[in-house]
């Protein structure tokens, strides 16, 4: 077999490209809309993408030394009395399978909502979508409480009306920061901390482009992540297609020096290194840092595919760099986001972004309580 991408301005086009090479049997296996710059571009031109593939495939230069045949549609395949029963065996294997995994799945669901409490059909319902976002079964059990004290007769039978009140109950308990607020409403130094790999780099990037062309504010950007030299090199091809002053620290002293030369810029946005939540040493550097700039706002980043049994760990330990707001990303990348309402019920830390994709600047936007409320339910009812 044989694969190969095409890229084209037009899906026709980049059909026809695997076409002639490929000739008319190959097959698609993905088609996609590609930025035609990669993430970085502002021009928004988009080139369709296919991932093509030919079985058998033979070399057109080589010389056929096969036999090529023609076969009458109703002489194709022909079976013996042997090969329709053994057909009709593993059509009989594939009934009995597929009932098997029928009963497993059952099982499986028995066993996993054994514990619940006896309730209405459309309550036990909500509630086991809670679970499955993995929404902790305590706070979830707890939700589903309230909103069962706040129904009586025929609304039990709603649930359209059994979503907006439990909608009501989430939204209540997730704290964001204001949607009018401007993100230098109360600070001039913004710090960005988290683990490696949370997409904390591109942030700054979606956020450092709408405070430059959307809100006109004069904006710089200082890396102070040495340890990935790639994270480096992006953030600052990035500041270069963006006309945004760029600044690489290695030490307390640079940093300072750093800020003071930025000292007429409206916003300083600076990048940290991406570290495990274990690795104490660092931390407390990126804390001695951080603290001797003193940044009005620091963001913790966090990805929604993150475990939360490793995302209690990370509060626990990034603490100690004076977290006041939270970024939740890669919310295109799962759909159990329950996370996102047990962290909020764990850190009373306002929710200020969520992001959901690589473009810059599109795939971000200012955290709302009620719409995080309805993504964590979308997948079944809304």
């Amino acid at each position: 077999m044989r694969i190969k991408r095409f890229s084209a301005p037009t899906l026709k086009e980049a059909v026809g490209q695997m076409k002639k090479e490929l000739g008319s049997d190959a097959i698609i296996l993905e088609s996609r809309k590609v930025k035609k710059d990669g993430i970085f571009d502002f021009s928004k031109k988009e080139r369709m993408e296919i991932l093509a593939a030919l079985d058998n495939y033979r070399d057109p230069n080589k010389k056929n030394t096969e036999q090529k045949f023609s076969r009458n549609k109703t002489e194709d395949i022909k079976f013996n009395s042997d090969d329709n029963l053994k057909l009709q065996e593993i059509e009989l294997i594939k009934e009995e399978l597929g009932e098997i995994r029928i009963t497993v799945a059952k099982i499986a669901d028995f066993l996993r909502y054994r514990n619940l409490p006896s309730l209405p059909e459309n309550l036990l319902l909500v509630l086991k979508q809670l679970l499955d976002c993995e929404v902790e079964e305590i706070l979830a059990k707890r939700l589903i409480q309230e909103v069962h004290m706040s129904l009586k007769g025929e609304e039990y039978d709603d649930l359209r009306l059994i979503l907006r009140k439990l909608i009501g109950k989430i939204s209540a308990m997730v704290k964001t920061t204001p949607q009018n607020s401007k993100i230098n409403s109360t600070a001039r130094i913004i710090a960005f901390v988290g683990p490696t790999g949370v997409g904390k780099t591109t942030t700054i990037a979606k956020l450092a482009t709408q405070a430059k062309l959307i809100d006109g504010k004069e904006v710089a950007i200082i890396s102070a992540d040495t340890f990935r030299i790639a994270a480096v090199e992006q953030l600052k091809t990035f500041a270069n297609i963006a006309e945004i002053p760029f600044e690489v620290v290695y030490s307390m002293d640079e940093i300072k020096n750093a800020v003071a030369k930025f000292s007429r810029m409206d916003l300083i946005f600076i990048d940290t290194t991406g570290r495990s939540q274990k690795d104490k040493k660092n931390l407390k550097e990126i804390g001695n840092m951080l603290s001797s700039v003193e940044p009005g706002e620091v963001y913790l980043v966090l990805s929604v595919t993150t475990k939360y049994k490793d995302i209690l760990d990370i509060l626990e330990k990034f603490k100690t760099l004076f977290i006041n707001r939270i970024i939740f990303t890669k919310l295109d990348e799962t759909t159990s986001l329950g996370l996102i309402l047990n962290v909020a019920e764990k850190v009373r830390k306002p929710i200020s972004y969520i992001t959901f994709g690589q473009n810059v600047p599109e795939d971000i936007e200012k955290a709302d309580s009620r719409k995080i409320a309805k993504i964590i339910l979308r997948r079944n009812f809304l």
